[in-house]
């Protein structure tokens, strides 16, 4: 069964996360301030649908007519429809395919390995006319076998992960519908998005996804930063390894970060604090018997 939503529904999470992640903590949420942009025109929809000869999946379709059309989302938040990376339309540049034709892939497609050892591997003393010779030829090799529009022919980018990795809706064809990562960037191909049961993810369970993760995350985040403005570094470092299911290096890791993203320096443990006051307490004994003797 997918996950449902409705109109209501987005609105009144996105209002919860806005009063929640008041420090805009959870990912990306900086950028889009947990706000959405305002729905595109059915009209033009139909226009694009007509003129490519395919339809939208339909909770897309709902969500960008009648929710709104980009902003708040996974990441750095979801592309309007007809752009992509900082406002580029879908005309410019070479990175979106022929919508109009089906999407090529069923299952996670990446080019051998053998294709990478191709890659360019100059010594040092390489003259500098020859290095961009051949990093120039390997750009266009690269470009034809791994970035060519066509290999996300029937799909369109709906949001931008960072580094250049994005994520893709499938509008024509087989998997038509479903959500894919695309990892390029990374040297790992493209993928299907799947949830934790293995099943791959539409538009509404990926965006219902988000929403219920950020909520997750921002009570998390804010009861860690609570608990290190208080001081009390190893009850936070506790709290995020139970709630987040991590081990205790990486829940410390994840705190410290967390700490460092709120300006809170160098946040000590509870025990430590204790330490250092018996540590004081110690001393002052130490130094009132030692002043004791000397008097004697």
């Amino acid at each position: 069964m997918r996950t449902p939503f409705g109109r209501q529904t987005v609105f009144d999470t996105l209002k919860r996360l806005r009063r929640r992640d008041s420090r805009r903590s959870v990912f990306g949420s900086a950028e889009h301030d947990y706000k959405l942009k305002p729905p595109v025109s059915t009209s033009v929809i139909e226009a694009f649908e007509k003129e490519h000869g395919v339809t939208l999946p339909e909770d897309y379709r709902c969500f960008i007519t009648e929710i709104g059309n980009g902003g708040a989302g996974p990441y750095y938040g979801l592309f309007p429809f007809g752009q992509h990376d900082d406002s580029i339309s879908w005309e410019e540049g070479d990175l979106i395919g022929d919508v109009s034709k089906e999407f090529p892939h069923v299952e996670a497609w990446n080019l051998p390995e053998s294709f990478w050892e191709q890659e360019p591997d100059m010594p040092p003393d390489t003259p500098i006319e020859e290095e961009d010779r051949l990093w120039g030829e390997w750009d266009r090799v690269e470009q034809k076998h791994y970035w060519h529009p066509s290999i996300m022919n029937g799909a369109i980018p709906i949001c931008h992960l960072g580094c250049a990795l994005r994520q893709w809706l499938v509008i024509n064809g087989e998997q038509k519908g479903f959500i894919w990562n695309d990892f390029r960037a990374d040297h790992r191909g493209v993928l299907p998005l799947q949830d934790a049961s293995g099943r791959q993810m539409t538009f509404s369970d990926w965006y219902m996804s988000w929403l219920n993760e950020s909520i997750r995350n921002a009570r998390l985040i804010g009861k860690v930063v609570d608990l290190l403005s208080r001081g009390d570094k190893l009850r936070a470092v506790k709290f995020y390894e139970e709630q987040a299911g991590s081990d205790p290096a990486q829940a410390e890791r994840a705190v410290e970060a967390i700490a460092a993203r709120h300006g809170i320096a160098k946040p000590r443990s509870r025990r430590r604090e204790l330490l250092e006051a018996l540590l004081l307490l110690v001393v002052g004994l130490l130094l009132g018997l030692l002043l004791g003797l000397w008097r004697g």
